[in-house]
C-alpha cells in the first residue's frame, strides 16, 4: 500500500480520532474520515445503518481507493467493496465481526449502558466524550441499536461477499475475544481474493494494538 491513497475507517464508537496514531506512522496519504454519526458529525440524529455508512465513504471517494477498516470500519470497507467495486482498490480489516446472530449482538449490547459507564469506568466515558462531546450517550445507544439490527439480518450477506473482487486482507489478533478466529476465516471463504492472517499477542480493541505490528501486516498488501 505505500505511496497509494489510504482512507482509514474507525470502528463502534471510535471517531476518525481513533485512527490518526496509525495515520501518522504511516505516508501523507493516510486521510482518517468520521463516519456519520461520530466524532464531528455525532449531532448527526439518523439512525446508524452499514448501508448509509458506506454511502458516505463513497461519496468521499473519487478514484479507487485502498481501504483499512477497524471492527465496524472493516465491514463497511467490504459493503462498499461489494456495492461499489469501482471506488474500492482493495481492503484490510482489522478485528471485523462477521457472526451476527440475535444472541451475539444481545450479548454485546449488554455492557453498553451510559449511565453505568459514568459510574462504573469514568474513563472511558471520558475518552468517548472526547470523540463525540456530550453526544457520546446517543452515539453508544445508536450503535447498540445498530448491533441488534445486525443480528437480526446481518448487511454483509453471502450473496455481497462473494460479489467483492478487489484484493482484501483479513487481520486479527491472537488475543481478540469479541471476534473469532473461525467466523474470520469463513468470511475469506466466500471472497475469492481474500487472505487471512492473525496478528500474534493483539487484542480486540485498538487502542491496545502495536501499530508496528500492523503496519508490518500493511506493508505486505
Amino acid at each position: 500500500m505505500s505511496g497509494s491513497k489510504l482512507l482509514l475507517l474507525h470502528g463502534a464508537l471510535g471517531a476518525a480520532q481513533q485512527m490518526e496514531p496509525l495515520a501518522e506512522l504511516l505516508d501523507a496519504n493516510a486521510i482518517c474520515f468520521d463516519l456519520p454519526g461520530h466524532g464531528a458529525k455525532a449531532q448527526d440524529d439518523a439512525p446508524f445503518e452499514i448501508e448509509r455508512m458506506a454511502l458516505c465513504v463513497g461519496e468521499l471517494i473519487k478514484e479507487p481507493t485502498d481501504l483499512v477498516g477497524y471492527s465496524m470500519g472493516g465491514y463497511v470497507a467490504l459493503y462498499l467493496a461489494a456495492t461499489r467495486p469501482d471506488k474500492v482498490k482493495s481492503v484490510v480489516t482489522l478485528a471485523t465481526k462477521f457472526n451476527w446472530t440475535p444472541e451475539g449482538a444481545a450479548h454485546e449490547v449488554r455492557v453498553m449502558n451510559a449511565e453505568k459507564i459514568k459510574e462504573k469506568v469514568p474513563a472511558f466515558a471520558a475518552l468517548l466524550e472526547k470523540r463525540h462531546g456530550n453526544h457520546w450517550p446517543n452515539v453508544m445507544k445508536k450503535t447498540a441499536n445498530m448491533m441488534l439490527a445486525l443480528g437480526q439480518h446481518p448487511s454483509l450477506t453471502v450473496a455481497l461477499l462473494n460479489a467483492i473482487e478487489c484484493p482484501v486482507l483479513l487481520l486479527r489478533g491472537t488475543e481478540d475475544t469479541m471476534v473469532s478466529k473461525e467466523e474470520t476465516l469463513w468470511a475469506q471463504s466466500q471472497i475469492r481474493n481474500a487472505r487471512f492472517a492473525e496478528l500474534e499477542r493483539q487484542p480486540h480493541p485498538f487502542e491496545k494494538v502495536d501499530l508496528n505490528i500492523l503496519i508490518e501486516a500493511l506493508q505486505r498488501v
